[in-house]
């Protein structure tokens, strides 16, 4: 049996484990906020209620709103419409023939877990092929992959929330890129639809054609024109996104609605994270915070210690680096987006969420985890596996968790 034919069963009995222990936490812990029982409508049809055993709370209670009502309150701008957009569609095909066993609610809680569950085990299999791509051999791409299937943020891949749809496009995108295809913005495009953080994927496309510029030794007209191009579009959803919101909730008749609508550009979002999430440039440095922030300091821990040694063996001016001529590679762009939205999560951002933010954002942190020995492997090794168990305990029993 190959390693990746191996890695295909072991992802599948590592889901199907999950699973099974969000639901018996469900049963024998009682939940700790009671919400989201009230936020989905109940029958008495055979199967309405199993599927939301652990699988309805926090930020899935708004991802499934969104899917079944749409954006009808200003807060919900703050989630990126795709993902609840499939959600939706994948619904309404999936209750068809399951109206007389659940109500629709039930049935979207139901699809966001057999969608999010599917993509987990497909991410983890192109993880294995970024992997490759990148120069690892096949037991450390093994290992990468099977990191991926352990991450601390585990849950969240599995529950509705909109990490493993990002995941996706995120690993798609450099797997395309790494096979030399100039297609890759389409995933980075399709990314930024799913979460707002997938316009940062634009600095992919800048350097990959400023670099390409540089080692040409001259500005080609063609490279210039195709990096604007490719960069527009990567960032289009966004755009386009703040203007729907302005159409929803900004009133034409001159009867502004929200203070944002007067906004020269007229985009929402940060006043959305402000006000209703607070989000926002050391907002969340107070001292009641500090259990959060020793709840997210193992993944700033981990993101630190892979930069400080990449750093050592790559750069000119590390120690260890065999040689003093660097080269610009793509995998160097996936280091430096890794620590700009490490260092974004750490002074602006709810800072326990850094966890999943990274994980769904940065594959490049598996590849070079694969690469870690003992002891360090040991230690990434338990910190993955620990959070993800804990996590998905804590989580499905509403609990707070990153």
């Amino acid at each position: 049996m190959s390693l990746k034919e191996k890695l295909r069963g072991q992802v599948v009995l590592i889901r199907g484990s999950l699973l099974v222990l969000q639901v018996v936490a469900s049963y024998l812990i009682s939940p700790y906020d009671t919400s989201a029982k009230e936020a989905y409508q109940t029958s008495d049809l055979p199967l309405d209620g199993i599927a939301s055993l652990g699988h309805g709370n926090w930020d899935a209670i708004y991802f499934n709103y969104l899917a079944r009502n749409g954006y009808d309150y200003e807060r919900f701008g703050a989630f990126f419409p795709l993902y609840p957009y499939v959600l939706s569609v994948l619904s309404s095909v999936l209750h068809m023939p399951l109206q007389s066993l659940m109500t629709y609610d039930s049935c979207t809680i139901l699809s966001s877990v057999l969608l999010n569950n599917a993509l987990f085990y497909l991410n983890s299999l192109l993880l294995f092929k970024l992997s490759t791509l990148v120069g690892l051999s096949e037991l450390q791409s093994y290992r990468a992959a099977l990191l991926y299937s352990l991450n601390p943020a585990n849950v969240f891949m599995s529950v509705g929330y909109s990490e493993s749809l990002f995941s996706f496009f995120v690993i798609l995108g450099l797997i395309v890129r790494e096979a030399d295809s100039q297609w890759y913005f389409l995933c980075f495009c399709f990314a930024t639809g799913v979460r707002s953080n997938g316009a940062a994927l634009v600095f992919f496309i800048l350097y990959d054609h400023i670099t390409c510029m540089m080692n040409a030794n001259q500005v080609l007209i063609v490279n210039m024109i195709c990096m604007l191009v490719q960069a527009c579009a990567c960032v289009t959803p966004f755009v386009w996104f703040q203007n729907h919101l302005f159409d929803l909730y900004c009133a034409t008749d001159g009867n502004v609605t929200s203070e944002w609508c007067d906004y020269e550009m007229g985009f929402s979002y940060g006043y959305i994270q402000s006000k209703y999430w607070g989000v926002g440039l050391f907002k969340y440095w107070q001292v009641q915070q500090l259990p959060n922030f020793l709840l997210a300091a193992p993944m700033f821990l981990l993101v630190g210690g892979v930069l400080v040694v990449w750093a050592r063996e790559h750069l000119p001016w590390g120690s260890g680096a065999p040689n003093k001529h660097f080269q610009f590679t793509f995998q160097f762009a996936g280091y430096l987006h890794l620590a700009a939205l490490t260092g974004l999560a750490l002074i602006s951002m709810h800072v326990q969420v850094v966890t999943r933010f990274i994980v769904a954002s940065c594959p490049y942190l598996f590849v070079y985890c694969a690469k870690l020995e003992k002891p360090f492997s040991r230690l990434v090794l338990w910190y993955f596996v620990v959070y993800c168990v804990v996590g998905t305990v804590v989580h499905s029993t509403f609990y707070p968790w990153t």
